[in-house]
């Protein structure tokens, strides 16, 4: 039951009541019109929620009656619910003085029952209303709960599909960065082979063919490598790096500062793969007569430079796979790939890391 309805309930009561009073004088028109005017008061208060304030002009109203029709005094008794009711105390000390006036048992046992009744159901409903705001909350609060539940499973699909992708990457880069090179080698020189086969210089067909079943060997290496660079724990380190510089077809100078043999494996991991693909560009679209590889490492961060003074064939290539493949690698681990173009061709890498303690 609502606090309206059970407001209207009493005060059906109180209206009877006041009827009840004034019943033996029910037939005068002056107390008949007073009864009227009160229950349609009333009646606009129920129906339109206006501030309290605005019943003072009622009560004023039956106060002043009451000077000319002492008879009045029987109906303000209702307006000691409707004050107590609104939590308006206040507003019914005119009643009591009235009250003081009058001197009137039967007047005070009205007053009171209206002020008792107001009150009560003052007190229930502000109850009634803490109760509902209280299962508000805890719906608000389940519905919250449930909200970051659906947020956390999606979350943790999403993470799920996210390190798959990231895997699949991280095997396709290792696989492009190791094994492509080579394949790519053989399958150049196999359709090499075919051409010289159609010509029919099968001397160099056959040397061409020695060195793409070379070429495949080392790719059959270069994928047992890869299988093994794909587990977490791989070493690397300087004498990986120094390999690739010896056998680089142009000349290298490799130098390096700083603690490097602390890096962590996933930096030297990133290093390696980053020289070699830079060295494999080289090849491609530059014609340098010397390479400078530089490796400096700080208490937070690495700096890898790799310079060369050849020429690059074509700038488009630049955004090629192959420095994609580098770019992403390293934003993976809030690193970052510049170019730098002037009288040399020099990539830098910058790789942040906390060093372990």
């Amino acid at each position: 039951m609502t606090a309206k309805i059970m407001y209207s309930f009493i005060m059906i009561i109180q209206t009877l009541i006041l009827f009840i009073t004034i019943f033996s004088q029910i037939t005068n028109p002056i107390v008949f019109l007073l009864f009227i005017i009160i229950i349609f008061s009333m009646v606009l208060r129920w129906r339109i929620n206006l501030r309290p304030c605005y019943m003072l002009i009622d009560l004023t109203f039956f106060l002043l009656a009451t000077i000319f029709y002492p008879v009045a005094t029987n109906y303000i008794f209702i307006f000691a619910y409707y004050f107590s009711y609104k939590n308006k105390l206040i507003y019914t000390l005119p009643l009591i003085i009235v009250g003081l006036i009058v001197n009137d048992g039967s007047y005070y046992l009205l007053l009171l029952q209206g002020l008792l009744f107001g009150t009560i159901l003052y007190n229930w409903d502000k109850e009634s209303n803490s109760s509902k705001n209280t299962i508000d909350h805890l719906r608000q609060h389940i519905y919250d709960l449930e909200f970051v539940q659906s947020k956390l499973l999606s979350d943790y699909q999403d993470t799920d599909r996210i390190s798959r992708l990231t895997e699949r990457q991280r095997i396709a880069e290792v696989l492009h960065d190791n094994l492509g090179h080579e394949l790519t080698a053989a399958h150049l020189s196999l359709k090499a082979y075919k051409a010289l086969m159609a010509a029919n210089q099968f001397e160099r067909a056959n040397v061409t063919l020695n060195k793409s079943e070379k070429r495949l060997e080392n790719a059959l290496h270069q994928l047992k490598s890869s299988v093994k660079s794909i587990e977490p724990n791989l070493e690397i380190g300087l004498l990986d790096i120094n390999n690739l510089c010896d056998n680089f077809i142009y000349p290298v100078e490799f130098v390096h500062s700083g603690d490097i043999l602390k890096l962590e494996p996933y930096i030297w991991q990133l290093i390696l793969m980053t020289v070699r693909e830079a060295l494999t560009n080289i090849t491609k679209h530059a014609r340098p007569s010397k390479v400078n590889i530089s490796l400096k490492v700080t208490d937070y961060s690495v700096r890898l430079t790799i310079e060369n003074d050849g020429i690059i064939n074509n700038s488009r290539e630049i955004s090629g796979h192959g420095l994609r493949y580098m770019r992403n690698r390293l934003e993976a681990v809030n690193g970052s790939l510049s170019i730098q173009k002037q009288n040399t061709f020099k990539l830098i890498i910058f790789i942040p890391f906390e060093r372990s303690k």
